[in-house]
């Protein structure tokens, strides 16, 4: 059965429908307006890849195409989509985790030593279980 989005022309809503079949249910209104014109849309999909392909596109050198080593910003993006391509594998706050990372990396952009040496500041906090290990 599957589940099929809805454009209502009237109020430009958009609403979705559980549909037991492939055509449209009878008596099929705007649940925002009422009105019984709407238009089935075209939706968004997913495609599973294989833990294969995942592979492959994530060694495909056209990945770092106009990746900058030295631009924090460059890595932070290359490091998001990185996640995406991880997904589920990634964790669930892989993109927080690299936002934070691209800001401890802006906010110390300019220091010639390591961060807390000699500078009055902490050590580094240990990572945590969880952590890849990149805040070391």
């Amino acid at each position: 059965m599957p589940i099929y989005e809805y454009l209502c022309p009237t109020c430009n809503g958009t609403f979705q429908k559980l549909v037991r079949g492939f055509q449209d249910p009878e008596g099929l209104n705007c649940p925002r307006c009422g009105n019984s014109e709407v238009q089935r849309a075209v939706s968004r999909f997913a495609t599973l890849k294989s833990e294969e392909a995942r592979m492959e596109a994530l060694a495909d050198p056209s990945t770092l195409a106009g990746l900058d080593e030295s631009d924090p910003r460059s890595i932070a993006r290359w490091a998001k989509r990185l996640g995406k391509e991880l997904g589920e594998e990634a964790g669930e706050d892989w993109d927080e985790m690299v936002e934070q990372m691209l800001d401890e990396e802006l906010a110390g952009e300019g220091n010639t030593g390591e961060e807390g040496e000699g500078e009055g500041k902490p050590a580094p906090a240990r990572a945590k279980p969880h952590d890849l290990g990149w805040g070391d």
